[in-house]
């Protein structure tokens, strides 16, 4: 029987991958974090959500 109790960071952050008004993808996340924005290329939805998973990460105690 496991007695631990799971304890919530209040620091989580949960970035939403969308798409784009040029028809790619990029990230935004709640905290003021984002894929850049003043990019013209289109970027892929992979690259975006591996940006926005790396900056979840990152910030994650």
């Amino acid at each position: 029987m496991n007695n631990r109790t799971a304890h919530r960071s209040s620091a989580l952050h949960h970035p939403r991958v969308q798409r784009s008004s040029q028809g790619g993808w990029a990230w935004a996340c709640s905290c003021g974090g984002a894929s850049c924005r003043t990019s013209r290329d289109v970027t892929p939805w992979r690259v975006a959500l591996i940006g926005a998973l790396n900056h979840s990460a990152a910030v994650a105690p």
